[in-house]
Formats: C-alpha cells, structure tokens, sequence
C-alpha cells in the first residue's frame, strides 16, 4: 500500500529541470492467521517447532514455557521505481491472539515485547547490519505494541554515486537522466560490485523480529508503515514510457541479482 504526493515547480532558466518533492509511504501487512499468505511475506525459525495456523504464528503447549524464535519478513521496497529516497521513518505494530498484552497505569510496561531489528539495502542483495528498533508503548491501545525507527545513509556517503550520476545523466545516448533504475543497471554493468561496496540510498527495507514465544500464545498481525520522501532536481520525463515511470507508485524495483551479469562457468 502506498500514498503519493508530488509537488513540482519549475524553474524558469532551465526548462528541461524541474524541482521536484515527493512524500509518500509504503506498508507491509501479515496476517499470521493466515498460513498460505504469511508464508509469503516471512520466513521463521525453527520450522520445526514454531509456525502458523489459524489461531496465528507460535505453538501449541504450555503457556508457562517458551521456545526461542525468529521471524524475517520479505524485503519491502520503498521510494519511487524511477528515484529511491535517502531516509524514511518506520512504525512497527505487532499483535497477539490474548487481549491485555499491554498492562495499564503510570508506569506500565508492555508483557509482549519481541525485539524487533530493521535494516536496508540498495540492490536487494547487499544489506546493512540490523539496527534495534524502539519500543514506544501505548497503553490506551491494548493489544498492541509500537515499536519505531529511522534509517538513512549520510550524504557524504552518496558522494560518488550522485557524481557518477550526473556524469551518465548528461550523456547524449541516455533518454531520461532522471531515471536513476536505469542508471543502476548502468553502473553494475560497468562495476558488478559496486552495490557490494557502496550503500547510497535506501532502496528496500528488512524487518527481523526476535522473541521467545510462550505456548498457545500467538502472533496474530505485524504491521509497518514506512515514510520517505525525495526531492531535489530533475530532468522533466521524456515520452510515454518515461511518463509512466514517473507516475509509478509501486517502490524501488532495481535488483542486483537480476542487473549484474552472471560470470560464465
């Protein structure tokens, strides 16, 4: 799911450049009452001796004893398919099949808190380390526990990358400077390992959640909601294919393991 807004004004000396702000989000949404569907969107561990059902994601067994597990949910692409973004604020939501998982008063604490780490890629391939979230508790919303986090890469870490950008973006054989999808595939091209050296924007996010589950006592939903936005110049769309591109809501597409050529055997 993602909501999309774009403002755009020109700049009157360049007529080919525009200054351009989108802000927008992308969700990701499992449901572990449904089996079919979160296998799909999660992997976990063990296999063995935790998984989904209809009553959601745990085991069957005493509620006073637990078995250590983990979740890792698909990566989650974010920004535009045509423009990934810098940084973007997360909004985790977990819930479970018992109601009063958060205790009420001053000073309450919530009695389910996986922990739960995120992290981010540019290509899909190569990833940053995981990074904790925090737990931001609401107790006037039993059953639910919110966790939140930033991610982001610094800008001179985007240093090389913008300046190679704009370097391929003034070449004459290039059709749309601005589409930075065909820039990556561009770049791998010329350097296969670059993504494995370099993490300039933050094209995918990641989440992994950690915790040791008591028996009958089960996941029922995880929810994140991720915003980012992007801005900055760019050169106005050429032609219809590039148009469209430039309307596309559906995140960032570029993949290392579909771009990089693969070495002959």
């Amino acid at each position: 799911m993602c909501r999309f807004v774009l403002a755009v004004s020109v700049w009157c000396l360049l007529p080919t450049v525009v200054s351009a702000e989108i802000m927008s989000s992308h969700q990701q949404v499992i449901d572990f009452t449904q089996p079919e569907q979160a296998a799909k969107l999660a992997t976990w561990s063990p296999p063995k001796h935790l998984g989904c059902t209809k009553a959601g994601f745990g085991w069957d067994g005493d509620k006073d004893s637990s078995r250590d597990g983990w979740i890792e949910t698909e990566p989650l692409a974010i920004g535009t398919g045509w423009r990934p973004t810098r940084d973007a604020q997360v909004r985790l939501t977990v819930q479970t099949n018992y109601p009063s998982i958060v205790s009420t008063g001053a000073h309450s604490k919530a009695f389910y808190t996986p922990s739960i780490y995120v992290r981010h890629s540019a290509d899909r391939v190569h990833w940053s380390d995981w990074q904790p979230t925090a737990l931001d508790e609401n107790p006037r919303a039993p059953g639910k526990v919110l966790y939140t986090a930033s991610v982001g890469v610094a800008r001179r870490m985007r240093k090389d990358y913008e300046d190679r950008h704009q370097q391929w973006a003034r070449r004459e054989d290039v059709a749309w400077g601005s589409d930075e999808d065909a820039f990556c595939r561009w770049l791998v091209k010329q350097e296969p390992d670059y993504f494995a050296k370099q993490r300039p924007f933050v094209g995918y996010v990641q989440f992994l959640l950690e915790s040791s589950f008591r028996g009958n006592q089960r996941l029922t939903r995880f929810e994140a909601d991720v915003d980012w936005g992007i801005g900055g110049l760019q050169q106005l769309a050429k032609g219809p294919t590039s148009e469209k591109r430039l309307e596309s809501q559906n995140g960032w597409g570029f993949r290392g393991d579909e771009a990089t050529p693969r070495k002959k055997e």
